[in-house]
């Protein structure tokens, strides 16, 4: 059943209200949470919104590894984390910030680039060998969020038009009948 195109054009400022706020949330939980690294994850945060004749849409997106921090159990059972990804990760946070470079003796320093390729193929293997890796529970910063988000929705469209769709089901009741 389509919504009635009044509805949805009323509708639209609410729910991109709704998104924006939404995004800003996330933000808040990822800083309460300490989760910011980088702050790549932070600054990748973006919304849409799709309208068509029938639908109304908002959609929140961020990088996907934002998600891996509310897992409580990774699984490497047949392959290892990315190696690239790793490498990426190595370079952000800064060589200096491990306490060695695998394959290399005391005293002889690598260049950053042979340095963190080699110590994302150690943290991989590492991985990989212990096969599963599990995390004592802090909360989480997605979930918790989300279910927030959709509820204050929930109550901004209610309080806007728990008339009107009543109204609308009466109607829709009495042409059904």
């Amino acid at each position: 059943m389509a919504i009635p195109e009044e509805i949805l054009k009323d509708l639209t400022p609410i729910l991109e209200d709704v998104i924006q706020d939404g995004v800003e949330s996330f933000k808040r939980a990822l800083e309460e949470k300490g989760l910011v690294l980088t702050e790549e994850l932070k600054q990748n945060f973006s919304y849409q919104m799709t309208e068509s004749a029938t639908e109304l849409t908002g959609t929140i997106s961020f990088y996907g590894y934002g998600r891996f921090k509310d897992m409580s159990r990774l699984n490497y059972l047949k392959v290892g984390p990315p190696v690239d990804d790793l490498e990426e990760y190595v370079q952000k946070v800064g060589v200096e910030r491990f306490a060695f470079v695998p394959g290399y003796k005391k005293g002889k320093i690598p260049t950053v680039n042979k340095a963190a390729i080699r110590i994302a193929f150690a943290l991989s293997a590492y991985r990989k060998k212990v096969k599963v890796v599990y995390r004592p529970y802090k909360g989480t910063w997605y979930n918790s969020t989300k279910v927030n988000i959709v509820n204050i929705a929930r109550r901004k469209v209610t309080e806007r038009y728990s008339e009107l769709i009543t109204k609308f089901m009466a109607d829709l009741l009495e042409t059904t009948a």
